[in-house]
């Protein structure tokens, strides 16, 4: 057994099988997803679609998220069986996307997929917080969020890899068969964490204190800011992996460059979220996090000076620093801000809505952008909109870490 001592609770165990499904469960959800954006917006360019109808296709699968995210994390709060949530969830995306080469190539179809698609993975980050949490508690929650985002990480870049082959020799659709296999794969990996393992009143955020209103969590002035600028942040993000992904293709590349854009950056993520785990307690929430945002202005306005497709490869690599910090050091933020209240799950299901509306509303705006004014205009605007966001972050949202880390402060916030 692998000993660790929760905040208020020593003693707590886990095996070393629980840890492996929990890993192995953000492994292949990460390869069932992690590439389809790139290759879905060749697949759909290639059936002669315009730019601006890939764009909307994009933004439905984020509005299934939006739609259903904040339900998703109140579900999972609500619910105790989480393993359950995360297998029913699993196996709908890989029906959803491993259907998608075999009906008509029209937006009604696919459409309709994505956007149900979007649906069941809402409940992917509350879900798998909820479980860590369960597992290893507080004290722990850092470090195995790191590692748990470097085995997610890992998927991505051997979702990366299989993908290059397959898009080669089998062509684009291979890629949605391989998301159903890896959906399945996961599905079942879920079962490898031991229900009696797991502490299900700990994975709310309460440890069996009574949960205050949900209401009370949305009045903290921290969670209001930290929406903001996490709502920013993903507008100005979300449609740049498949916008570089239509510029590579502009400048002469293949589309199995394309899958290129995503291993750079997941190449980067893995040792970043691995770090990010344990700065978290030594830097603190805020430094670390501040990181990602900066970076990301930079990353956009450095596309405008790229002038083949290789080149773009290479600096994608720069979104693996800000995506590796931000899926760590969020969770870390929910994990402060509902500490001793519950709603830890709600919460995340919040942040991650603020996420998705930059996955509804970028794709739709860079479409349009994009159709009509070009490459470069589109990556100044949204580097633009980045700026704006690393502001509003940097001067409105406030360290959290001390919240966690003193008595009085544990069961208390900034209310106005």
């Amino acid at each position: 057994m692998i000993e660790n001592t929760q905040s208020g609770q020593a003693g707590k165990t886990y095996s070393f099988r629980s840890r492996f499904g929990l890993n192995a469960a953000n492994f292949f959800q990460a390869e069932a997803v992690g590439v389809v954006l790139p290759i879905l917006n060749t697949f759909l360019k290639e059936a002669r679609w315009r730019y601006d109808q890939i764009g909307l296709a994009t933004a439905l699968l984020g509005l299934g998220t939006l739609l259903f995210q904040t339900p998703a994390g109140v579900l999972v709060d609500r619910i105790k069986s989480r393993r359950l949530i995360f297998f029913i969830a699993s196996i709908a995306v890989g029906v959803c996307f491993g259907v998608i080469p075999l009906v008509p190539r029209t937006p009604i179809w696919i459409d309709t997929l994505l956007f149900l698609s979007g649906v069941a993975q809402s409940t992917f980050i509350p879900v798998l917080g909820a479980l860590a949490l369960a597992l290893v508690g507080y004290k722990a929650l850092n470090r195995t969020l790191g590692e748990n985002q470097g085995w997610n990480h890992a998927g991505n870049i051997v979702a990366a890899l299989l993908a290059f082959v397959a898009v080669k020799y089998f062509g684009s659709a291979s890629i949605f068969y391989s998301v159903a296999i890896a959906s399945l794969v996961g599905a079942l990996s879920v079962y490898w964490i031991r229900k009696q393992e797991l502490n299900e009143e700990m994975a709310s955020g309460d440890g069996n204190q009574p949960q205050v209103k949900w209401g009370t969590i949305l009045r903290d002035r921290s969670v209001r800011f930290l929406l903001i600028a996490v709502g920013l942040f993903h507008l100005a993000n979300a449609p740049i992996l498949p916008v570089t992904a239509l510029y590579i293709k502009q400048l002469g590349g293949t589309s199995e460059l394309a899958t290129f854009t995503v291993l750079s950056a997941q190449l980067v993520m893995v040792p970043v979220a691995w770090a990010t785990g344990r700065l978290c307690d030594s830097w603190g929430r805020k430094p670390i996090m501040a990181v990602a945002f900066w970076v990301l202005p930079l990353r956009i306005l450095s596309y405008t000076l790229a002038h083949n497709p290789h080149m773009v490869v290479f600096l994608q690599a720069l979104d693996g620093i800000g995506a590796g910090i931000y899926s760590v050091a969020i969770v870390a933020f929910a994990a402060d801000l509902t500490r001793g209240k519950g709603q830890f799950n709600s919460l995340l299901g919040v942040l991650a809505t603020a996420q998705a509306v930059g996955g509804v509303v970028g794709p739709v705006v860079s479409g349009l952008v994009l159709q009509h004014v070009g490459f470069n205009a589109t990556f100044i605007g949204f580097a633009a909109l980045a700026l704006l966001a690393a502001a509003a972050f940097q001067l409105l949202v406030p360290e959290t870490q001390k919240k966690a880390s003193d008595p009085e402060a544990a069961g208390a916030s900034q209310f106005p």
